[in-house]
């Protein structure tokens, strides 16, 4: 028995032995390729459908130019190494700061001594706000510190108060930072006072000769910055108690004065100052200060500079007061039942029941109607309301405006105003001057529903430094159609009233108000103390208009007919439904206030109209199928230079093939892709709210990934637009530089509500501002060859579910304030390009809205360029609806798009869409610079990134040695099965 067991192991071991040598290496390299394939394939496939978002993150291009022309710069840079570019970069940022910054109020502690000794207090001193977060982020450990920017001008800082924020029990209520703002961060990121010691409390004393306080507040991609019952804008209890405590110590002779920094790009609630219960001496809002930006803050503390910055947002002691508050918040439609006919993405709204009363318009219009006892405007207290008006900005001297001139120029249609401005004053300064126009508001106005602010801001002009005692003639042109307004409800166009107008010269929107009332005879004693201060009639200038002009401005400035384009958005002209909304109207103000939040409900129209694609063949007249993958030989370099008209655009369209369009138009996230059959380079595009390419701090990187300037608001409230040109200068040499061709940015949205998340990346409440500011950046960023796609287009002044959310507004207030600061960048600016946002016009997406974009943007302002959407995150954002309303590219990280174009391909209606989508991307391409180094004979090579050919090799190589393995262990059993070993075992 043991010589059995003994044999049948010899016999095995031989048989093991054997099958080791003919079989199990090949089987261990099948199982190894198979384990390989498992991963692998999965993972090509993926890094292929995002390959795009893979190259953005990780590096690599999808072309090569072959035959590359080095004499082919189109776009060169004005700079002559990457040191320099940094240094004027951070200069630029500085000054923005530097002109932006706006006084509020100064008792005399400012400007500090120069060797003043200060405790710098709240959490937020040492943990600034820099910029928003999502894509306004900076690093913060490449800005300087308020520490070390007031220790720069010689100010010395509390060490013992400073630690105690920066490393001692201070640091735990540091302010969270994200992409959002969490409510936890909005009300514990300021230490509680029973955490300070007495060691910090005691060490105030020895640098008491002032406590500067900083309030922040920091908003953000998908920040919502309401609420409900928490007020994030208005103090919380740590920083009223730290205040409290701060006017104690003041009143104890501990320090001798409080300064307030407003470090936020939403506008503070500043009710702690209407009765100044804590005694603050000074207050200055700084915004969102950028890399460098704390530098001239600190600058201006001690006065080696003057501020001169004007605030671009009305401040209140009450932010609630403002009409939009009541429809801000997006609402459920009454009937919306989850799961039912309606997408989730459509289910939720937002009314502006404000309509054109956005920010000054209407607390100033408002005002005007009290004191005049117009428009039933009630006991209206705008003291209790307006803390500082739009505009406004102290100075450390003195300024007076004199001497005002008005000349009208029939052939251009302008108005040139002249304001000598004197420095009446000690020191040296800047000074801004605004001026304001005032429209009669007529019997056609109350009757066709068209709305009239008291001011709009027409104009601005600032001063150079002005020593004590000079003076300097500011020269502002106002084009006449600015004053114009639009009739949504009677002549449909833009309409100029019978009766007087008003231009005045000012200080802020509230000056500008007192100015016209004492022209019209108006004084704080003949309106027993209803108008808050006289105005200077001196500073007007009135002219009449005989009768109702409805045809002048009914055309566009290149001749495109306007007429009503948005009634989609309009409750009360949408297809004969039952919702109807009562607009803000000054002809009765507390008739027509907002009292609560409009309800809408959904109507069998409204479940149509939300679906998510909305294109019916039967809707269109047949179209034949254009030419497509024709071989003529023209390329993308013969286009160059050519007007969008040009005949021979539709030679080089007849080359494209539909997947070439269906990948151009379809596979854009942050590039735009390859054109083999054109020769057409792909471009890299990147984000740029307000940002410069992370090459300005020194890191050599190539992507848009650090923000150096300061808030849009900030530039704004320069009213400088000089710094503009300077501003959008760094950025397109930037960009120039990191080789990106398109930028996603500047932000044009309007303030509506201070509570906007991204106001940080807008630039004012006001559409005449913003688009004048974006103009000046605009222009020059595309001088540098850099295609700017300005977003969001439009309505996005909402983070809160803004994916899908649904905006009601009527179509004078798109036209005259959010569109507004969209217009001036394309039609002033050479702006050629808008990102669409994730909003839709009432039930439409903002992309598929063709009276938006065919008929507003390309239409009546002749933007040709591209025109991109927002990242595709969900299928509303659908391409046969965006393509035949005018969208041209999608920064699609999801294939929604190229998965569901290929679906009409033998639709004429959308394969000619697709092309005109294809016309628009390639003249952007064409004459930006993109197309440095393509020359007559340069032609492109089709490439991967290389981590993705990396991965298909690998991918190709175990499915290759898998198969392989398979064989050849397959001929390895059976020569296995020849072997006396395996006989002698089986046998046996």
């Amino acid at each position: 028995m043991d010589e059995i067991k003994a044999q049948k192991k010899a016999l095995k071991k031989a048989y093991k032995k054997a099958k080791r040598k003919t079989v199990l290496g090949w089987k261990i390299l099948t199982i190894l390729c198979a384990i390989l394939m498992v991963i692998f394939i999965p993972l090509c496939t993926i890094l292929n459908t995002f390959d795009n978002t893979v190259a953005a993150f990780v590096g690599g291009t999808f072309w090569k130019l072959e035959n590359e022309d080095p004499n082919a710069q189109y776009f060169t840079t004005d700079f002559s190494s990457p040191e320099e570019m940094v240094d004027y970069g951070l200069t630029v940022a500085q000054q923005v700061e530097a002109e932006g910054a706006a006084l509020l109020m100064n008792n005399g502690a400012l400007p500090l001594a120069k060797d003043a000794k200060v405790s710098t207090f709240s959490s937020s001193s040492v943990n600034l706000v820099y910029g928003g977060t999502g894509s306004g982020n900076i690093d913060a450990s490449t800005a300087d510190t308020l520490r070390t920017a007031l220790e720069k001008v010689g100010v010395t800082v509390n060490p013992t108060l400073w630690d105690f924020y920066a490393t001692g029990a201070g640091k735990d209520y540091t302010r969270a930072n994200g992409g959002t703002v969490s409510t936890a961060s909005a009300t514990t990121a300021e230490v509680p006072w029973d955490v300070y010691t007495d060691d910090v409390k005691s060490s105030v004393a020895q640098y008491g000769d002032a406590a500067i306080v900083t309030l922040s507040r920091v908003g953000g991609e998908g920040a919502d910055l309401s609420y409900g019952e928490v007020n994030y804008l208005a103090l919380d209890d740590n920083e009223k108690s730290m205040l409290e405590n701060l006017a104690s110590m003041k009143k104890n002779g501990e320090i001798k004065s409080i300064i307030v920094l407003i470090n936020s790009a939403n506008a503070l609630q500043v009710d702690f100052l209407k009765n100044n219960d804590y005694d603050v001496d000074a207050a200055l809002w700084i915004g969102d200060v950028g890399i460098s930006g704390i530098n001239a803050v600190a600058q201006i503390l001690v006065g080696d500079v003057n501020p001169s910055g004007s605030l671009v947002d009305t401040y209140c002691y009450d932010n609630y007061s403002a009409p939009a508050m009541w429809n801000f918040t997006p609402s459920v439609y009454d009937g919306y039942v989850e799961g039912g006919d309606v997408p989730a993405k459509g289910s939720t709204y937002m009314i502006y029941q404000e309509g054109i009363y956005v920010g000054y318009k209407y607390y100033e219009t408002r005002y005007e109607d009290y004191v005049m006892g117009a428009g039933n405007a009630g006991d209206y207290a705008y003291g209790d309301i307006v803390a500082y008006p739009f505009g406004y900005g102290l100075s450390y001297t003195d300024f007076k405006f004199s001497d005002m001139t008005v000349n009208y120029n029939d052939a251009l249609d302008v108005y040139t105003v002249a304001v000598k401005v004197t420095n009446t004053g000690a020191v040296a300064g800047k000074r801004t001057v605004q001026l304001y126009v005032q429209s009669p508001y007529t019997d056609y106005d109350k009757q066709n529903g068209v709305e009239k602010a008291a001011v709009a801001l027409v104009g601005f002009g600032k001063t150079g430094e002005l020593a004590p005692g000079t003076s300097e003639i500011v020269t502002m042109n106002v084009n006449k159609r600015d004053i114009a307004s639009y009739d949504t409800y009677g002549a449909g166009t833009y309409i100029l009233d019978a009766g007087d107008y008003y231009f005045t010269a000012a200080n802020d929107a509230h000056e500008a108000v007192n100015n016209i009332l004492a022209a019209k005879g108006y004084t704080v004693a003949s309106t027993n103390g209803k108008m808050t201060a006289d105005g200077d009639a001196d500073l007007t200038y009135a002219w009449t208009e005989d009768k109702l002009d409805t045809t002048t401005y009914s055309v566009s400035e290149n001749g495109t007919a306007i007429t009503n384009q948005l009634s989609c958005a309009d409750p009360n002209l949408y297809d004969g439904e039952d919702n109807t909304v009562t607009w803000l109207s000054r002809s009765d103000w507390n008739g027509t206030l907002p009292t609560e939040t409009v309800k809408l409900a959904l109507t069998e129209q409204l479940k149509k109209d939300l679906q998510d694609i909305r294109y019916d063949p039967a809707d269109y007249e047949a179209v034949n199928l254009p030419a497509m993958g024709k071989n003529n030989g023209i390329t993308l370099y013969d286009m160059i230079g050519l007007d969008y008209d040009d005949p021979k655009w539709d030679d080089l369209l007849d080359n494209l093939t539909f997947d070439e369009m269906n990948t151009l138009i379809g596979d854009a996230f942050h590039w735009t892709m390859p054109v083999k059959s054109i020769e057409a380079p792909g471009t890299r595009d990147e984000n740029g709210p307000q940002g410069l390419t992370a090459s300005l701090l020194g890191s050599g990187a190539t992507q848009l990934t650090a923000t150096a300037f300061t808030s849009e608001d900030v530039m704004a409230a320069t009213f400088n637009t000089d710094l503009m040109t300077a501003v959008g200068t760094i950025i397109g040499n930037n960009c120039l530089n990191a080789n990106i061709a398109c930028l996603y940015g500047p932000g044009n949205n309007i303030h509506r509500t201070p509570y906007g998340g991204r106001n940080f990346e807008y630039y004012s409440e006001d559409g005449f501002l913003s688009g004048m500011m974006s103009a000046y950046e605009v222009a020059a960023i595309q001088e540098k060859g850099v295609h700017v796609v300005m977003k969001h287009f439009a309505l996005n002044d909402c983070e809160q579910d803004r994916i899908g959310l649904g905006v009601w507004i009527n179509e004078q207030a798109a036209r005259e304030v959010y569109l507004k600061a969209f217009q001036a960048p394309i039609e002033v600016g050479n702006g050629n390009g808008v990102m669409i946002a994730y909003t839709r016009w009432g039930a439409v997406w903002s992309g598929g809205n063709a009276g938006l974009v065919n008929g507003i943007l390309r239409g009546e302002w002749g933007c040709d360029g591209m025109v991109i959407t927002d990242n595709v995150l969900n299928v509303y954002v659908n391409g046969p609806d965006g393509v035949l309303a005018g969208v041209s590219i999608y920064d699609a990280m999801m294939p929604y798009v190229t998965d569901k174009l290929p679906e009409y391909k033998n639709d004429g209606v959308i394969v000619s869409a697709m092309r005109e989508a294809c016309h628009h991307n390639l003249y952007a391409i064409a004459n930006s610079c993109g197309m440095n180094g393509v020359g007559a004979n340069t032609t492109i090579k089709l490439t991967r990134p290389t981590v993705i050919t990396m991965v298909i090799i690998i991918t190709c190589a175990a499915a290759f040695f898998c198969l392989l393995g398979i064989v050849l262990w397959i001929f390895g059993v059976r020569k296995l099965r020849k072997t006396e070993e395996y006989k002698a075992y089986k046998g046996f």
